[in-house]
């Protein structure tokens, strides 16, 4: 009976030790996604405010209509 009882407390350990580790696993795919999709959001918004920095650069003021 004592070797079922060690044999019980060795399988919850490692049972315990691959829960935590997968779901330190699925965090870290998650914070790597998560950045990654916010990183593409800040480029794109970059991007847009640098196209409307240039639209408006290029229109010329009509001083003769104001």
């Amino acid at each position: 009976m004592e070797i079922v009882g060690y044999g019980f407390i060795i399988g919850c350990l490692i049972g315990a030790a691959l829960y935590f580790w997968d779901e330190h696993r699925k965090q870290e795919i998650y914070d790597n996604g998560y950045y990654a999709g916010r990183a593409a959001g800040w480029r794109a918004s970059l991007d847009h405010q640098e196209k409307l920095r240039k639209l408006k650069s290029d229109q010329v003021f009509d001083y003769d209509k104001n």
